[in-house]
């Protein structure tokens, strides 16, 4: 294969990872509604839960904002730096892995997060 149909793939299957994810963080929130009182009160479990749900949608959203932030910042630094060369930002530009980390990171956030919310649930049902 390709190198870039390989990337492609790896894309193809981080995108659906992501998707699924938030589908799921969703239902577990749903999940965490019925163990609520009367007082909307919850038990500890569920609020550990809910805690990791809520820092699964905030480094979802961090994901995506770093990796838009920080490729931004790449692209307009090689921009500059092909006009100072020749006068024009139209080109080739040879990416480096270092932009992704950010995104990388939160991504794995993401899914630890969601991963520790089915874990407290769990533990409240047993």
């Amino acid at each position: 294969m390709k190198n870039a149909e390989l990337w492609e793939q790896y894309n193809n299957y981080s995108e659906i990872l992501s998707t699924n994810s938030r589908k799921l963080a969703f239902a577990a929130a749903a999940i965490c509604w019925f163990f609520k009182s009367p007082e909307v009160v919850f038990p500890e479990y569920i609020l550990a839960a809910l805690f990791f749900i809520v820092g699964f949608f905030i480094a979802d959203i961090l994901q995506y904002l770093s990796a838009a932030s920080v490729l931004r910042y790449w692209i307009r630094n090689q921009e500059k730096e092909m006009w100072s060369e020749k006068e024009t930002i139209q080109g080739e530009y040879e990416k480096p892995a270092w932009p992704d980390y950010p995104a990388l990171g939160f991504w794995w956030i993401n899914i630890i997060s969601l991963l520790a919310a089915y874990v407290f649930i769990a533990l409240q049902i047993i």
